[in-house]
C-alpha cells in the first residue's frame, strides 16, 4: 500500500536519521518535505501547508513540543495529524506531549512496520476528517440554500405575486405598527388610497394579459415617486394604498397628486390611463387606525363621483360639511 495521498513534512535535526526516515517514507510513495528545527518547519506550514508533521521531540531553537503547540494555536488552519519522534517512553512525557496536541508517537530507533501502522492510522484520521469536513461544507450549503428558501416564502407572504408589492394583509399590519408609532411620538400619519380609472372596461377590451401589464407598471410609477419610508401595497384589483408616516395633510396630498400625474403623463401603448386618489391624514389625538383607511376611501369615492383622474384628501370632505351646513 503507497501513501502517496499523504503530505508529509519531516521535522528532524540529524541529518542522518532525516535521510533515514525520508528514504522509508518515499519507498511507501510519501511525498515529503524536510525541515532542519521546528521554526523551519514553522515556515513550511505557513507558506506550503501539509497534512501530516513528523517531528521529532528535541531540537534546537524550537523543538517538537513548541512546534506542536504553535499549530494548534492556528484555529482557523486545516488539521494537521501530528506525530512525535522520540527514544522517550516515560508516561509522563507521553502524558506531556498529547496534552501539546501531538497525536502518536513513533519511537526511535524507527521500526518500518510501526511506521506503516501509523501511516495508516494517519490516513484514516485524516480521511474521516475531511469526510467531515465535506459534509460540513454541504450542510453549509444546505443551510443557505433552506435560509434562501425561508426568505422567499416569507417575502411571498407578505408581497402580492403580480406587482410585488405588499400585499392586503401584510398592509394592515404595517399599518397598526405605524399608527402606534406615530400615536406614541405624536407626529402625523397619512394614507393614501389609489384606484385606476375605467380598469374594468380596460381589461374587457384588451384583455387580461394588457391589465396585468397596467397593474405592473402602475406599481413601479407608485414606487418610484414614494419615498423610501412609506409603505406600498396592492389592496385588491385595480386598488393600492400608499401609507406615509409622518405626513401631513399638505405633504401627503401633494405626494399624491405627484403620483396621479406620473400615471397620467405615462406613455401607454393601448390606451391612456389614470387614476383617482384618496387621502386622509390623523393628527394627535389618534382614533382608530382602521378609521385612517376609511376616511381616504371615502376621499376616494369623492374623486370618482366628482369626474376621475383628480386628487381629494378627506379634509375636503369636512370643509364641504361645513359649508352645507
Amino acid at each position: 500500500m503507497e501513501f502517496g495521498d499523504l503530505n508529509i513534512l519531516l521535522a528532524e535535526d540529524d541529518a542522518i536519521s532525516a535521510l533515514v526516515l525520508r528514504k522509508a517514507l518515499e519507498s511507501m510513495g510519501c511525498p515529503v518535505r524536510v525541515a532542519s528545527d521546528g521554526a523551519e518547519a514553522l515556515r513550511i506550514v505557513d507558506e506550503l501547508g501539509t497534512r501530516l508533521l513528523i517531528s521529532d521531540w528535541m531540537m534546537p531553537e524550537m523543538d517538537g513540543l513548541q512546534l506542536c503547540r504553535r499549530l494548534r494555536t492556528q484555529t482557523d488552519a486545516a488539521y494537521i495529524y501530528i506525530i512525535m519522534l522520540t527514544a522517550r517512553g516515560r508516561r509522563e512525557d507521553r502524558l506531556e506531549a498529547l496534552d501539546a496536541g501531538v497525536d502518536d508517537f513513533l519511537v526511535k530507533p524507527l521500526d518500518r512496520s510501526e511506521l506503516f501502522a501509523r501511516l495508516n492510522v494517519a490516513r484514516r484520521i485524516l480521511s474521516m476528517q475531511e469526510e467531515l469536513r465535506d459534509r460540513q461544507a454541504q450542510l453549509e450549503l444546505l443551510r443557505a440554500e433552506l435560509e434562501q428558501r425561508n426568505q422567499k416564502l416569507a417575502l411571498l407572504a407578505v408581497t402580492d405575486g403580480l406587482t410585488g408589492l405588499y400585499n392586503r394583509r401584510h398592509l394592515f399590519e404595517v399599518l397598526a405598527s405605524s399608527y402606534s408609532f406615530a400615536a406614541r411620538e405624536r407626529l402625523p400619519i397619512s394614507l393614501a388610497v389609489l384606484d385606476i380609472d375605467h380598469f374594468k372596461q380596460y381589461n374587457d377590451r384588451f384583455g387580461h394579459p394588457a391589465g396585468d401589464d397596467v397593474l405592473r407598471v402602475v406599481s413601479e410609477t407608485i414606487r418610484s415617486q414614494c419615498r423610501s419610508h412609506d409603505s406600498i401595497a396592492r389592496y385588491g384589483g385595480e386598488e393600492f394604498v400608499v401609507l406615509m408616516p409622518a405626513t401631513d395633510a399638505q405633504a401627503s396630498r401633494a405626494l399624491a397628486e405627484r403620483l396621479r400625474c406620473a400615471i397620467e403623463a405615462t406613455e401607454w401603448p393601448l390606451h391612456p390611463v389614470t387614476a383617482s386618489c384618496g387621502v386622509a391624514t390623523h393628527l394627535p389625538p389618534f382614533r382608530e387606525a382602521s378609521q385612517l383607511f376609511s376616511e381616504a376611501d371615502l376621499a376616494l369615492y369623492q374623486s370618482k363621483e366628482q369626474g376621475r383622474n383628480r386628487v381629494t384628501h378627506h379634509d375636503n370632505l369636512v370643509l364641504s360639511d361645513c359649508q352645507l351646513r
